[in-house]
């Protein structure tokens, strides 16, 4: 199993320096695709300057000292995505993975209240045994609900209570942030969506006057979370 890549092999959305080590990890499968994601082992040590050196990082997690969505997590393979949040209690910091402008991730810090709550965004809805509904979310997180959502909105999750306090709906007028194409990283918001006859995804048009696939387009609304300080970013 291969647990190192090149440095020059890593998934450009990881942004590190690329000469700097010759050696970096390679993500673990999980929720997260490995060219939408951060290795923990990156995170903390070239992004969060929390060690020099890749025993160090191992040492803090290994003493169960990061949580990952308010779950402790010790595998410096670990993968984190879009809105995950990244907590570190003994220094009292949370980040949130975001998009920048150059379409790379990276962690803006978060308040204490504000890391309480994990949008998802619903990718698929399944039909399970006894007619139940079960939602599946951009994270690889599902959970069985008979909440009024469809696929493109965001479900609001309160991490503590494990519970969903709100949806964020994909309409006319909604507040998003972009997650791919030419506008990256940037917020706008929806003139209309153009629904599809098709295979093809829907068409957003948003107010600025451009358009996007509905892939790349994350309805935030008036959420309480922290995408003003994305490098390169605008609100």
């Amino acid at each position: 199993m291969i647990t190192k890549s090149k440095r020059q092999m890593i998934p450009r959305v990881v942004k590190i320096p690329r000469k700097e080590y010759f050696w970096g990890v390679s993500a673990l499968p999980g929720a997260h695709k490995r060219d939408e994601s951060i290795p923990l082992l990156h995170l903390l040590r070239d992004y969060l300057k929390l060690g020099d050196k890749e025993r160090e990082i191992s040492r803090i997690l290994t003493n169960g000292l990061v949580k990952v969505d308010g779950k402790v997590v010790r595998q410096k393979r670990f993968s984190v995505g879009f809105m995950d949040l990244v907590s570190i209690p003994s220094i009292k910091k949370n980040y949130r993975i975001v998009y920048d402008r150059l379409g790379r991730l990276t962690p803006v810090e978060e308040t204490e209240e504000s890391s309480r709550i994990k949008p998802r965004k619903l990718v698929n809805k399944v039909t399970i045994k006894g007619g139940k509904t079960m939602l599946v979310f951009h994270d690889g997180t599902n959970k069985v609900s008979d909440i009024d959502i469809e696929t493109g909105d965001v479900a609001v999750f309160n991490l503590d209570k494990k519970s969903i306090d709100g949806v964020v709906k994909l309409n006319e007028g909604a507040k998003v942030f972009l997650t791919g194409g030419n506008h990256v990283g940037s917020i706008s918001t929806v003139k209309s969506v153009e629904v599809s006859k098709s295979s093809r995804a829907n068409l957003v048009h948003m107010e600025d006057g451009f358009a996007t696939v509905e892939d790349y387009v994350f309805p935030v609304g008036n959420l309480r979370v922290n995408l003003t300080d994305v490098p390169g970013g605008r609100a």
